[in-house]
């Protein structure tokens, strides 16, 4: 059905007004579609409108929703309306009326849409819910009871707009969330508010919930004390999703700057050596670091000659078939500096390209070296000397096994990552 033009103003084309009397036969008449046709128009008189919000047509009484000229009262008494979609039309209504509460609007009208949203910031509908929590988010001239119901809603979609953004929640507000087991998606958006305070930030690390901190150090407006970033920092080797929002961060001291150079990527101590903040010495320090590990890097990637290659390939070949590449013998090779040997190794038992392994091992990340190690079969004692000895890895970013001497990773991230590196080769 075409929805009805504006005829407010009659002219060519257009639906001349209607008088009351008319109006009102209408929204006696038995036919749906002409009620339907009349509360669509925008020239009918409000208590027309508000007859119409108890009609026995659904239709009817989503087009009374979705009427911006449909009286307060009305929306209240539709916000309790048995079918969904009439509530939803009238969320979406409500949402666009919402930041127009302010001292101006006619306190009559203000105190029902308030109402209002107080009925559906209950509804039962998760989408409600959440179209009401969008509109609300940034305001500051809603009730506080209404933006810590939303706050405290089970779901996602409707909590983390508001934790995220709203004026109205204080920090007594946030703490009481955090402290009360607030964790995942819900988190991180109390990690992204503008300007988060310390108090909020050390609640956040106490939380210990990696990706909430990942937001918070990437959130620059943050306030996080030097002692928190330097805790964070000795904390973070084996916490990839840190290193990145780390070295962006400010401010930070000298020893987090020295420590972060020790186990984060290549292309990340190329952004630390950018900073401003360095100081002559630290510069230096992470100078070092880089030069030591190019010097790994030229090791793994020399060129042999593909003699040399084929005779490796063919002792490894003729030790896998006698059963005699053991871990005890790569783990001799190794000490012994045979790096070829051993990548070839550990590539022959898992059963993968010598060139998949090789990347494996540039990849200089712990989880993807303990990967081929694992793929391999072979006990974490080796993986720590692979991690070391062969990739370089600093020891306090390799991963050490767990308090029952198992591998801290899931079989099932393990094999991830190895397909990604077979993926990628091929």
């Amino acid at each position: 059905m075409t929805k009805p033009t504006d005829s407010s103003k009659g002219g060519e084309g257009m639906q001349p007004a209607l008088a009351y009397e008319d109006a009102k036969k209408m929204a006696e008449s038995k036919d749906n579609n002409v009620r339907l046709s009349l509360a669509s128009r925008q020239d009918i008189q409000p208590e027309i409108l508000y007859y119409l919000a108890d009609d026995g047509d659904a239709n009817v009484r989503q087009a009374i929703a979705s009427n911006a000229l449909t009286p307060k009262q009305a929306d209240l008494l539709l916000a309790k309306d048995k079918d969904g979609q009439v509530r939803m039309e009238l969320a979406e209504k409500i949402s666009k009326l919402a930041p127009e509460l302010d001292q101006k609007t006619q306190r009559k009208a203000h105190d029902f849409v308030i109402k209002t949203l107080e009925i559906l910031v209950e509804d039962q509908q998760d989408k409600i819910r959440a179209v009401i929590s969008e509109a609300v988010k940034e305001l500051d001239t809603i009730p506080v009871s209404i933006v810590r119901r939303l706050a405290s809603d089970d779901l996602d979609s409707v909590a983390s707009p508001v934790l995220q953004s709203s004026p109205i929640l204080t920090d007594e507000d946030l703490l009481k969330i955090i402290w009360d087991g607030v964790r995942g998606s819900r988190l991180k958006a109390i990690s992204r508010r503008s300007n988060l305070g310390e108090r909020i930030t050390d609640a956040i690390v106490e939380t210990k919930d990696h990706d909430a901190i990942a937001s918070m150090l990437d959130n620059q407006s943050a306030q996080i004390r030097e002692e928190t970033l330097d805790q964070l920092v000795e904390q973070a080797p084996g916490i990839e999703v840190w290193h990145k929002p780390l070295v962006k961060r400010p401010k930070l001291s000298p020893l987090s700057l020295k420590r972060l150079a020790g186990f984060v990527a290549e292309n990340l101590l190329e952004n630390l050596l950018d900073r401003p903040d360095l100081d002559p010495e630290v510069s230096t320090a992470i100078g070092l670091e880089v030069r030591k590990r190019m010097e790994v890097d030229n090791v793994l990637e020399e060129n042999i000659s593909d003699e040399d290659e084929k005779a490796i390939e063919a002792e490894v070949a003729k030790l896998h078939k006698s059963g005699k590449l053991t871990e005890d013998r790569i783990t001799t090779r190794l000490h012994c500096g045979d790096r070829e040997f051993a990548i070839h190794a550990l590539a022959k038992v898992a059963d993968l390209p010598p060139l998949v392994a090789r990347r494996m091992i540039l990849s200089r990340a712990a989880k993807t070296v303990v990967a081929l190690v694992w793929k391999a079969g072979f006990s974490m004692e080796l993986a720590n000397i692979v991690q070391l000895r062969l990739a370089g890895i600093p020891p306090q970013q390799s991963i050490k096994v767990d308090e029952n001497g198992d591998v801290p990773i899931s079989d099932k991230e393990l094999d991830w990552q190895v397909t990604l590196y077979i993926d990628d080769a091929e």
